[in-house]
C-alpha cells in the first residue's frame, strides 16, 4: 500500500521485486495489519468467508468456491485458534478485538506463509487474548517460521524478539540482539539522532 522508496528486499538471499500482494504471497509472505477492521477483515461477512479469503485457489473448482472445502477450512481455524464464537457462520464483526486478530492470522496462515509480518499483533486486545497471541507467535516460530514483528510496545519487544531494530524517521538507528536489549537503551535509541552502520543500505 505504501510505494517503496528505496532500498533491497531479500528472500533467502536473493533480491526479489514485489509489486503486489499476490507477488508476496507467491513468496511464500504473509502479512497481518496493524487495522485489523479496515485492513485485515471484512467485518461484515462471517468467520467462514473471512478466513478463506487468501486462500481463494485452494477452495475453489472451475473459479466456482466450494463451500464445503471452506467451512472445512474455518473449523480447523477456529479449533486450532481457540477462536471464541456461536460458530463459523458468526458475522467477525461482532467478536472481540482478539478473536477478531485470531481469525485475521488464521487467514494467512492458511496460506502457509513462511515469512509472516505482524503489526501491532496485539492493540487493543485484552491481556488473555495478547497471551494467547505472544503463544501463537513462539509456536510458529520453533516451527521455523520467520516473524518480523513491528511493535511500539517495549515490553512486548523486549519479551518476544530475538533481534531488535529500532527505526527512527524512516532510518534503523540501532540494531540490538536479544541478551543485549534493556528497555532503557531501546528508548534512548528511539529519541537519538544518530544512525547505525549501515542504515542507509537497510534503509
Amino acid at each position: 500500500m505504501t510505494p517503496v522508496e528505496s532500498g533491497t528486499i531479500k528472500v533467502d538471499g536473493k533480491p526479489v521485486t514485489i509489486g503486489s500482494a499476490s507477488d508476496a504471497k507467491h513468496l511464500g509472505i504473509a502479512y497481518v495489519p496493524e487495522d485489523r477492521g479496515r485492513q485485515g477483515l471484512v467485518r461484515p461477512m462471517p468467520i467462514s468467508q473471512n478466513v478463506s479469503l487468501a486462500s481463494l485457489s485452494r477452495i475453489s473448482r472451475n473459479s466456482f468456491i466450494d463451500h464445503n472445502a471452506e467451512n472445512a477450512l474455518a473449523e480447523k481455524s477456529v479449533k486450532e485458534f481457540q477462536i471464541r464464537a456461536s460458530g463459523i457462520g458468526q458475522v467477525v464483526g461482532k467478536l472481540s478485538g482478539g478473536n477478531q486478530q485470531k481469525v485475521g492470522l488464521s487467514k494467512w496462515l492458511a496460506t502457509k506463509p513462511r515469512i509472516l509480518i505482524m503489526d501491532e499483533p496485539t492493540r487493543g486486545i485484552d491481556v488473555g487474548a495478547k497471551a494467547e497471541i505472544h503463544r501463537m507467535m513462539s509456536e510458529f516460530a520453533q516451527q521455523g517460521m520467520a516473524i518480523l514483528m513491528i511493535s511500539s510496545e517495549l515490553p512486548e519487544v523486549l519479551g518476544m524478539s530475538d533481534r531488535i531494530l529500532v527505526m527512527r524517521a524512516g532510518r534503523i538507528v540501532a540494531e540490538v540482539e536479544r541478551c543485549e536489549a534493556t528497555q532503557a537503551g531501546l528508548a534512548a535509541a528511539m529519541m537519538s539522532d544518530a544512525t547505525a552502520p549501515g542504515a542507509e543500505a537497510a534503509e
